[in-house]
């Protein structure tokens, strides 16, 4: 079920919202809760209910393992002390096993057949919808239990955390400790006027990016990647372009919803883009797209790995290995190891030029920061390394510097397109700045959200999935 489709729109959510204030009239914290619960896991089976066994084990392994880890009352001695990081290790390890089994193992089967001449042809897995994202929750999770973090015995409210249908798919990636407290504070947990406006009016801004914006572009990326039409100058750069455009429209937009979807039952995730596209440097890109990832790779993967306590050239590497691996977690290609690869050697060249104090001028440098983020994006969407060497051969011109090519990929008509997608990337104010103004009247905010909804909702038939949905 997607949060851009009727089913969702007109069905699923008025009839969980309806249930919702009824109960949460009554005080029923922990009724709200279960509904929520059972609501999340209709909404996960939906896809496939076979999902759910595998997502079951994930919830019932983790709540149980966490039990061991909560320190105790008394303060532990040094061997009970390392026996709770053995088992840290081991549960980490075991999501780890179980992502690695589902989303990588014909990845690491075909890429060490080609390495020994070897050809193995194991059955296909399919992969279990959003295992990447809850396995991290689930990681967060145990970590939390092991800092003695409030809520580590409190079965319903970790299925909650773990299942809430808004973040369940696609992020935002939150903590147990920022999301436990509201849970469990009557006067937040439950249906207000007030939490439901402001969710309406953030779920339409998403649901206006994903269905007027990023489903625009779909038409002119897909052609242009998925297939070996010849590819002139502008049919290259106006699909990487275009293919920039789409993931942040698409992925902006989707976690516009999961946070309106949330507010509107008094809960508050953190925000996730900050119009990353005006951006100066990769540093400062990082810090506003993603910014969920970005804070869950620098806490649970570059500060264990020594973060920059031992030097500039381990925080580099660090940083490095970091991106790699954040890469890799995209997806199971070596094009995303690559993409993931570019974006390490980007920062590491950023800190460098940083602590030298060279400078350009603005414009420049949102350029450069620009062009090479639209780069890397081409090894993220090709879905061979052959198409992403075609790509790069036309970009450099070397099939020419036509405006058309034999199929016509690229006309005026996808330039204004990519044109006016840019300008609202650079130009427009985001969301968060969009809310934050005052506004004269509720009349006026109504008819915003009448705008906006209205529009997308005429635009909802045959509602593609969400891009960051394969990962």
């Amino acid at each position: 079920m997607l949060f851009n489709s009727y089913q969702f729109t007109f069905g699923f959510l008025p009839i969980v919202l309806a249930i919702f204030w009824a109960l949460s009239a009554r005080d029923a914290r922990r009724a709200c809760a279960g509904l929520l619960i059972l609501a999340s896991l209709c909404f996960y089976g939906w896809w496939n209910w076979s999902y759910l066994f595998l997502f079951g084990f994930s919830i019932l392994f983790n709540f149980g393992w966490s039990l061991l880890l909560v320190p105790p009352a008394v303060s532990a001695d040094q061997a009970g002390g390392r026996r709770r990081r053995t088992l840290l290790g081991f549960g980490i390890a075991v999501n780890l096993a179980l992502l690695g089994y589902f989303k990588y193992r014909n990845f690491l089967l075909d890429s060490t057949g080609a390495l020994f001449g070897a050809a193995w042809h194991p059955p296909q897995l399919v992969l279990p919808l959003a295992i990447s994202f809850f396995s991290f929750e689930q990681m967060t999770f145990l970590v939390s239990a092991y800092r003695g973090e409030p809520g580590a015995r409190d079965f319903l409210s970790y299925c909650l955390f773990i299942a809430f249908f808004p973040h369940l798919i696609a992020g935002p990636i939150v903590r147990y400790a920022e999301i436990y407290p509201q849970f469990n504070r009557n006067t937040h947990f439950r249906l207000t006027a007030a939490n439901v406006c402001e969710g309406l009016m953030i779920f339409a801004f998403g649901l206006f990016k994903k269905v007027m914006l990023a489903d625009t572009f779909r038409p002119i990326v897909n052609p242009l990647f998925d297939r070996t039409a010849h590819l002139a100058f502008f049919d290259a750069w106006g699909g990487a372009i275009a293919f920039a455009l789409e993931i942040y429209f698409d992925f902006s937009g989707y976690s516009d919803m999961a946070i309106g979807l949330a507010r509107m039952f008094g809960v508050k995730f953190p925000e996730n883009f900050d119009s990353p596209y005006q951006s100066r440097s990769i540093i400062q890109f990082w810090r506003r797209w993603h910014i969920t990832l970005s804070f869950f790779l620098r806490d649970y993967l570059y500060i264990p790995l020594g973060g920059n306590r031992h030097g500039k050239f381990r925080r580099d590497l660090n940083l490095f290995i970091t991106m790699v691996l954040g890469g890799l977690w995209h997806g199971a290609n070596w094009t995303f190891v690559i993409w993931g690869t570019l974006h390490g050697l980007y920062l590491w060249a950023n800190h460098i030029w940083a602590e030298r104090n060279y400078r350009m001028p603005d414009a420049a440098a949102w350029t450069l920061t620009f062009l090479v983020t639209t780069v890397a994006w081409v090894f993220f969407r090709a879905p061979t390394f052959s198409r992403a060497a075609d790509f790069f051969i036309a970009m450099a011109g070397r099939n020419g510097f036509s405006f058309n090519s034999a199929q016509d990929l690229i006309g005026s008509r996808e330039l204004v397109l990519i044109g006016g997608g840019l300008a609202i990337a650079l130009f427009c104010p985001n969301r968060q700045t969009i809310l934050a103004w005052q506004w004269s009247s509720d009349w006026l905010w109504a008819g915003a959200f009448a705008i906006l909804a209205g529009v997308s909702i005429m635009g909802m038939a045959n509602p593609p999935p969400f891009i960051y949905f394969q990962f």
